[in-house]
């Protein structure tokens, strides 16, 4: 393993690890811990053959590329033009649940630590997301640097806040009784959150291409991807389902209905149901450093998927127009397109839960799961890199994609 690899890791981790990690434990309180035992022992190789499949079929095209020009060069432009949009409407909708999540969290912390006047919910959030946006007016080097310097506090913060819950455990609710209609019902509501909560697809094709470029040789760009992926899914399995799990076991009644009432994660809502100060001043800081490390990285992909559509759509009947495009000036605009579309949609307050739950994971697991996983049984480059897993990766897939209304309804 060499820097770069150790790089790209903190990068995929940084990105994946947000307001689905927060919102876990909440959509998980009324269903017990069981569905999550359960889905903590699948959901290693669900993400890592999932997130492998994308970066492979990348690093392994023929010409360097991302990850609509490998499925253009494999299916044809339209084909590569719907995974354009699929990836752009996966990644905004994460990024409308982040801005929301953020104006929630400085909100409540306002209001209830500082002891402030409550400021209208349009000023708070466009002065957050004026704050959190100017910064991504720079280059992509940005971006990577505010990322990569949150994420080494917010490991720590997560062990640390992991740890200092587990003598408030409550672990009676390992006995609590349920029926397989309840248990079935609250794994298929968690499992596209905790699918959403694993998610670092957003950088998958960045992470291709970066290889593809730094090595000739293809199956030395798809050694290192594969590598980086893996220990990103082990690093998520360790961290991410050690805080959901030591989180559920301290989720009491009041606290469920406390978060669903204002829209809260479950650390936010946590600071203020325990009469301590640094349960009250670090939980909302660790809420804010995970939604704000992967909001950067999201919101990053999300203006790049909408300049990548307008300039396939401008050069559809003419490629040579690229070239006459003032990309700068483009890239501008979209960021102020996306930010009045983000904070409009912030200022309703939706749910977050319906959000990542009922829009980005259905995306997600099209974009992430249902199409690698056809991609490698139809395409003759990519045969071999099919896995044993495929069948069950689909299947999951599908649970994914439809799971949090099935749940719903049941």
């Amino acid at each position: 393993m060499n820097n770069f690899d150790r790089g790209w890791i903190l990068t995929c981790f940084g990105t994946a690890v947000g307001a689905g990690m927060l919102f876990l434990p909440i959509q998980a309180g009324p269903g017990g811990i069981w569905p999550v035992i359960l889905l903590a022992l699948i959901i290693f190789p669900l993400t890592y053959v999932s997130h492998s499949g994308i970066t492979r079929i990348v690093a392994s095209c023929p010409e360097a590329t991302d990850i609509v020009g490998a499925i253009e060069h494999d299916l044809g432009r339209t084909v590569g033009f719907t995974i354009s949009i699929l990836y752009f409407l996966s990644i905004v909708s994460a990024c409308i649940g982040y801005s929301i999540g953020l104006t929630n969290i400085i909100n409540t912390f306002l209001v209830n630590q500082m002891h402030l006047t409550e400021i209208s919910r349009p000023l708070l959030t466009l002065i957050i997301l004026l704050s959190m946006t100017a910064m991504l007016f720079g280059n992509e080097k940005t971006v990577v640097l505010v990322t990569s310097a949150l994420t080494f506090p917010l490991i720590v913060l997560l062990v640390f806040v992991s740890a200092y819950m587990i003598p408030h455990w409550n672990l009676s609710i390992l006995y609590e009784p349920t029926t397989i209609r309840n248990f079935t019902k609250h794994s298929l509501l968690l499992l596209p959150l905790l699918v959403f909560a694993m998610n670092f697809s957003p950088v998958c094709s960045s992470l291709a291409a970066f290889y593809r470029k730094q090595y000739n040789r293809i199956d030395e760009a798809i050694k290192h991807t594969d590598l980086v992926v893996k220990w990103t899914s082990v690093l998520l399995l360790i961290f991410v389902m050690f805080f959901v799990i030591s989180l559920c076991f301290c989720i009491t009644p009041e606290i469920l209905f406390n978060a669903n009432k204002n829209n809260t994660d479950a650390l936010t809502t946590l600071s203020l149901a325990y009469n301590s100060p640094i349960l009250q001043y670090i939980f909302p800081v660790v809420s804010f450093l995970a939604i704000a490390s992967s909001y950067f990285g999201h919101f990053e992909g999300t203006r790049e998927g909408l300049n990548g559509i307008i300039v396939q759509i401008i050069t559809w009947k003419n490629p040579a127009r690229k070239s006459t495009l003032d990309l700068e000036k483009m890239r501008n605009v979209s960021t102020a397109v996306l930010f009045a579309i983000i904070w409009f949609l912030s200022v309703s307050n939706l749910s977050i839960l319906f959000v990542l739950g009922a829009l980005s994971a259905p995306i997600v697991a099209i974009y992430a799961y249902l199409m690698p996983v056809m991609m490698m049984k139809r395409i003759p480059r990519l045969l071999i890199y099919r896995s044993k897993l495929a069948a069950f990766i689909f299947v999951m897939g599908i649970f994914t994609l439809v799971g949090y209304y099935v749940g719903k309804i049941m």
